[in-house]
């Protein structure tokens, strides 16, 4: 009987070794392969061809080995388990993003990269930069800028320009890191901008929006600020550009999508991560304003500052005017003389412009798409105000501003 047993036993063990091994193979096989992961924001790698170039040079087998990784069923649930289980082991991290306190997801940017891009090869060319690279690119970045603000101030000098950095997450939400968490080379970051940016123009988004931390003006899933975060900013900067401000309950709030999952979320494969809610603050007279947004085609044209066909899809966010574009404009249809602002600025402009609507009508351009003459740019539109908007992320990494510089 005692042999019986054992043999059932070791017939169990082996059914089940069989079924792991053979059974995601087979689905592996029949299922078809997904092109890319709304999850992570991504694309997955595809079957590679087969030839005697790529296998020799081993091309064939790194390709073949990040298919399976890619393509294996039901990766997304394996994924969401393993950063469970290193979570429950006190390893809050993953890919770079940090698994904060009330349900924060944080990307880190203190990951730097060994090599120079001098000293990458072609195949290790982009991803991380040395510290002293992203240094280098806050400095250079500040020059432009400076050198942008004298062109302006010698060739327009009725024109105001205003300069903010947007502080990253990591910058503001201090509050929701973990303890002992080594944040000072995060601050280098905004103390290099302080060096080398021109006072006279400068006005400081970081103290203004840490001072408000406790509230929700940073999503928990995405590296944007909220709806809220945005207003604040806005308040900040019309000590600076001399525009009047709303309190916060002159607004009409509008829960627009409750299911938000941001960039972040997409890294961190923390899939017990809550989503977060896309608020939009209604301005009065929210409908007298047309937000145009110019592409190779005909412009696309929409009534108040919303494309709600955004909502139904993983760039959620690109619910505010329509996501990143090169060019965007904003009118009130009611008012035929207003003066004209040139918002030059990345995807934070777009939950602040709408504010900023209700003091101007505005320009955007986002320089790391638009590659026109700035001062051409800056005559046809008639410009009064300029406001340069980077994020500290692009601020270190990009060098788009040096178009800023062009004459």
């Amino acid at each position: 009987m005692h042999n019986k047993i054992k043999r059932y036993g070791d017939f169990f063990t082996a059914a089940i070794f069989l079924c792991l091994v053979f059974v995601p193979a087979v689905f592996f096989w029949v299922l078809p392969d997904n092109k890319i992961s709304e999850d992570e924001n991504r694309s997955l790698q595809q079957a590679p061809k087969l030839s005697l170039e790529n296998l020799v040079s081993g091309r064939y087998t790194s390709a073949m080995g990040k298919y399976y990784a890619d393509q294996f069923p039901l990766r997304n649930a394996l994924v969401g388990a393993k950063t469970l289980f290193s979570y429950a082991f006190f390893i809050n991290e993953n890919k770079g993003a940090v698994i904060a306190k009330d349900g924060y997801l944080i990307q880190r940017f203190d990951l730097y990269s060994e090599k120079t891009i001098a000293e990458k090869s072609s195949d290790e060319l982009g991803g991380a930069l040395t510290f002293g690279e992203n240094i280098e690119h806050i400095k250079n970045n500040c020059g432009y800028i400076n050198a942008f603000a004298e062109n302006i101030k010698n060739l327009y000098p009725e024109i105001n320009l205003t300069v903010a950095v947007t502080p990253r997450k990591i910058d503001v939400m201090t509050n929701r890191l973990p303890k002992f968490f080594p944040a000072g080379r995060h601050e280098k970051y905004f103390e290099e901008l302080s060096r080398h940016i021109n006072k006279d123009i400068y006005c400081d988004l970081l103290e203004a929006l840490r001072s408000k931390n406790e509230e929700y003006i940073y999503y928990r899933t995405d590296h944007h600020w909220t709806t809220l975060g945005a207003l604040y900013a806005y308040e900040a900067l019309g000590e600076t550009m001399g525009y009047d401000t709303e309190p916060l309950d002159y607004f009409e709030n509008e829960v627009a999508n409750e299911n938000f999952y941001g960039t972040t979320w997409s890294k961190a494969g923390a899939k017990w991560i809550k989503p977060d809610t896309l608020i939009s603050y209604r301005i009065a007279g929210y409908y007298n304003y047309t937000t145009t947004i110019h592409g190779a085609g005909e412009p696309k044209i929409l009534q108040g500052f919303y494309d709600r066909e955004k909502l139904n899809t993983k760039d959620k966010y690109a619910y505010f005017l329509g996501g990143i574009n090169s060019h965007i404009s904003i009118n009130d249809t009611k008012i035929e003389k207003r003066e004209k602002l040139l918002l030059i600025a990345d995807s934070f402009g777009q939950s602040l412009a709408p504010f900023l609507a209700m003091n101007y009508d505005i320009e955007i351009i986002d320089t790391r798409f638009f590659n026109g003459n700035i001062h051409d740019f800056i005559e046809e539109y008639n410009i009064k105000n300029i406001l340069v908007l980077p994020n500290m992320e692009n601020l270190s990494t990009q060098n788009n501003l040096v178009k800023l510089t062009r004459k």
